[in-house]
């Protein structure tokens, strides 16, 4: 018994799904450390950061 594929045979349907799980992991990993390099950063660079903040 044969089953049919959804959607394109190999190999573009592995790139399309590779492509679709890497899009989402590059941002997500990207706020990520974008959150950790801030929480990480020099206390003069925080201080800095607060005053600009408070001065809008």
């Amino acid at each position: 018994m044969e089953f049919p594929l959804p959607g394109e045979p190999c190999p573009w349907r592995i790139v399309d799904d590779c492509c679709g799980a890497f899009t989402p992991g590059a941002i997500g990993g990207g706020i990520f450390q974008a959150i950790k390099g801030f929480c990480n950063s020099p206390v003069g660079v925080n201080h800095r950061l607060r005053r600009e903040f408070d001065s809008h």
